[in-house]
């Protein structure tokens, strides 16, 4: 089943209001309904007696990752990293080589505290045999939308009677957006747009609007890279990728060409409510950075050069 753009606004609200009534065991359960219907090798680990949960409250059985969930009831930095450092090892003592990932799950909407980012970087630094990932808003979301209609019910609760207008949508969008709003300057001369995009663009056959108004946003891109340069979180810029990479995957076998994938990825931004031309505009800034970072869209092969590049030798 594929969504139109007000339904995907729709759950993450939804999701959003949901979210901020769970915490503890009703938050670990809210995620164990939605990982068992979207994956039939979940395994919801329950706590049993003196044995407890032995150090996962989830696994994937094949992709061997395992699971430990936070609902936290406040914001106490020292408990966020403590449970973070904590449910590790019990997992290491308990599971030992029974898991791959180490998955943080948590049900703050505005991102990973910073004391839980640090405390999974200096865990991957410690036990560099494992790969560590943090499950979100954005993830529960990206899963969500890949559900049957009457599930996300099931979940949620009714979709709006008909479609509804949304502002920005992407609400961790919005210091980036405002920054965009407050640095971005307009060019009097347009510097030289960087080779590997153009090649991009003509391998993903963009149409020529779409490429005139793409290689007008490239020149902004590294007002992005200064903003997540100095950003104290080191995950966030690695959220936000995964985040549109999941969207581009979702939408992208349903969408007719690359034009229409791009026109979805900024309602996906901006939602369906008619934007200013600057926050058009700095959408799609956001959008080429990650399209030139190669999150989203395809990548030309290497040698892959455009016919009309090719010349016929006679």
């Amino acid at each position: 089943m594929q969504l139109e753009q007000w339904e995907r606004s729709s759950i993450r609200f939804m999701l959003s209001s949901r979210l901020n009534q769970l915490d503890g065991r009703a938050f670990e359960d809210f995620f164990h309904d939605v990982m068992c219907l979207r994956y039939p090798t979940f395994v919801n680990v329950r706590a049993y007696g003196n044995l407890g949960d032995m150090g996962a409250d989830g696994l994937m059985l094949y992709d061997r990752k395992l699971y430990a969930c936070y609902g936290a009831e406040d914001d106490e930095p020292d408990g966020v990293k403590g449970k973070v450092m904590g449910d590790l090892a019990k997992a290491l003592d308990k599971r030992a080589g029974a898991f791959g990932t180490f998955v943080f799950v948590h049900n703050d909407r505005h991102g990973v505290h910073p004391k839980a980012s640090l405390a999974l970087g200096e865990a991957r630094d410690t036990h560099p045999q494992l790969s560590f990932e943090i499950f979100g808003h954005r993830q529960f979301h990206n899963e969500l939308c890949r559900l049957e209609r009457w599930q996300l019910e099931d979940l949620l609760g009714p979709f709006p009677a008909e479609p509804v207008v949304t502002g920005v949508v992407l609400s961790e969008l919005v210091p980036l957006l405002d920054h965009l709003a407050a640095f971005r300057r307009p060019f009097d001369q347009l510097p030289e747009v960087p080779q590997p995009s153009v090649q991009k663009m003509a391998y993903n056959n963009f149409s020529a609007d779409a490429k005139h108004r793409m290689h007008g946003a490239l020149p902004y891109i590294p007002q992005v890279k200064a903003y997540y340069a100095g950003r104290r979180d080191p995950n966030e810029r690695d959220e936000v990728a995964a985040g549109f990479k999941d969207y581009y995957n979702l939408i992208s076998p349903t969408c007719t060409d690359s034009d229409e994938v791009l026109y979805q990825l900024e309602r996906h931004i901006l939602g369906n409510e008619a934007p200013s031309p600057g926050k058009a505009l700095n959408a799609l800034v956001v959008l080429m950075f990650f399209f030139g970072e190669c999150e989203i869209f395809e990548i030309p092969p290497a040698g892959w050069v455009p016919e009309t590049q090719i010349q016929v030798v006679t």
